[in-house]
């Protein structure tokens, strides 16, 4: 590229000229913005930081800074896992004992990198080299050979206040985000999840607040995915009255490293879970689930757990009842999300990619092909009370109305609502999945396994009589 002279970030000096910088983002904050007044100029400037890669050993913080508009649409086309091309950014030396140097990740660089709207450039990186960055993405920032077990923290949080550390864990649990509105005014998505390790016995609920991980965890298979997690901080939560382990704006999280001690922490809870028969994320085969119980014995069960951090109750059982929304005519609730055809993954439309760096169509090496599934809230009612925002997806779904996602959108609006209608008010037979709160998740989720009109299941039964009588002498 004329004009620019390209370095690695090990060699960055500041005050250095026309640089360009090639890495991958490996973590990304949310964008700030805020009323700005000087001798020049007032009105409103955003700033957006995140922290780029270029080698196994190298990483540099970048800081953006421009009117809100550009800021919002340069980190929407950003994200972390983008390959980017920094151009002419400012080069300026670290200051070690600044306290900002607190909210931001501990990069190996003794220098920053600031982006000034009309000065500087960022674009996506095209060249050959790609993968070779996106490879960096499953290699951990730190060395592992400082990893501490849950355990040990766990067991020393009082000691330990107020420092960082490093550790190997593997996903149990994954919430739903949730959109909060924060005491200034700011509405926030947000997302809890819940890790372990082979040396803690219970699990460890953690929180994100950046948007990008956010996005991100919502693709994370409990008791498959594993996570390096450097720099977490043993601290006082204020929301929860006491201390724990937060995520911070230093923390830096690989995702599946390839590291030995990612194996090891994964195959002991695939281990231990084959004699778990309570897992949440085990499901039986519909057909050995035969404990039938009301809503009032569902909602007792789960208020009779005494809820601690490392405890939620789940099980599974059998619910006659009523269904009393649907929602399926709701042109306000959509009820199809778009996923990626090869690895699942939830896509923000049916033309972006999954983001997803192992698989081809997430790393450019196919073509975007995605495909719909159902997501589904339905409520549910029996003498004994409410179940309200009960989940029916994928398979489930398709098998329940009797078509496919591509089918369902290319209905009429008369259609849907026959089909709606065909389950509202109806009594049903339906076998859930009941994963109770804990003390970082306050709602219990209700995932339908099997959902079936009584009238049907009886006509099912009585076409298997009369076709036993048939053959029976």
């Amino acid at each position: 590229m004329a004009g620019v002279y390209r370095q690695l970030i090990s060699s960055l000096k500041p005050d250095a000229q026309n640089t360009l910088v090639i890495g991958v983002i490996i973590t990304s904050q949310n964008p700030r913005t805020f009323d700005h007044q000087d001798k020049n100029r007032s009105g409103q400037r955003s700033v957006w930081t995140f922290t780029l890669r270029d080698s196994v050993a190298n990483t540099i913080n970048v800081t953006v800074w421009g009117s809100p508009d550009y800021i919002n649409k340069l980190s929407a086309a950003f994200r972390i896992g983008s390959v980017v091309d920094v151009i002419n950014a400012k080069v300026q030396e670290r200051k070690l004992g600044d306290k900002n140097e607190a909210f931001i990740p501990s990069a190996t660089s003794l220098c920053s990198l600031t982006v000034n709207e009309g000065v500087s450039l960022i674009q996506n990186h095209d060249g050959s080299d790609r993968n070779e960055y996106e490879n960096l993405l499953s290699v951990p920032t730190k060395s592992v050979s400082g990893v501490r077990s849950l355990q040990y923290i766990m067991e020393n949080m009082e000691a330990l206040i107020d420092q960082y550390f490093d550790i190997i864990v593997v996903v149990t649990f994954v919430g739903e985000s949730k959109n909060i509105m924060t005491r200034e005014g700011r509405s926030m998505v947000t997302r809890d999840f819940e890790v372990t390790d082979d040396s803690y016995p219970g699990t460890v609920a953690l929180k994100f607040w950046e948007n990008d991980w956010v996005q991100r965890s919502g693709d994370w298979e409990p008791k498959r995915t594993v996570l390096f997690i450097a720099d977490i901080q043993v601290a006082f939560d204020r929301f929860k009255k006491k201390n724990t382990i937060l995520i911070t704006r230093k923390t830096l999280i690989t995702e599946n490293p390839n590291t030995p001690k990612a194996e090891i922490v994964r195959n002991s809870i695939k281990t231990e879970s084959e004699y778990m028969p309570n897992d949440p994320f085990i499901v039986p085969r519909t057909e050995t689930i035969r404990n039938i119980m009301t809503i009032k014995e569902i909602t007792q069960r789960l208020n009779a757990n005494i809820m601690r951090d490392s405890e939620r109750v789940q099980f599974v059982t059998v619910l006659f009842g009523q269904v009393t929304e649907m929602n399926l005519d709701d042109v306000n609730t959509p009820v199809l999300v778009t996923r990626c055809a090869l690895c699942k993954r939830l896509v923000a439309g049916p033309d972006e990619s999954c983001m997803n760096l192992n698989c081809a169509c997430g790393n450019g090496r196919r073509p975007v092909q995605n495909i719909l599934n159902f997501y589904i809230k339905v409520n549910l009612k029996d003498e004994t009370g409410y179940l309200v925002g009960c989940r029916l997806s994928g398979e489930v779904a398709e098998k329940t109305l009797g078509c496919t996602p591509d089918e369902f959108k290319a209905m009429t609006f008369e259609q849907r609502s026959a089909l709606n209608w065909k389950f509202k008010l109806e009594q049903v037979e339906a076998k859930l999945q009941v994963i109770g709160p804990s003390a970082s998740f306050p709602r219990s989720l209700y995932n339908i396994l099997f959902l079936k009109r009584i009238r049907d299941v009886i006509n099912s039964q009585e076409n298997f009589d009369d076709d036993t009588a048939d053959v029976n002498p």
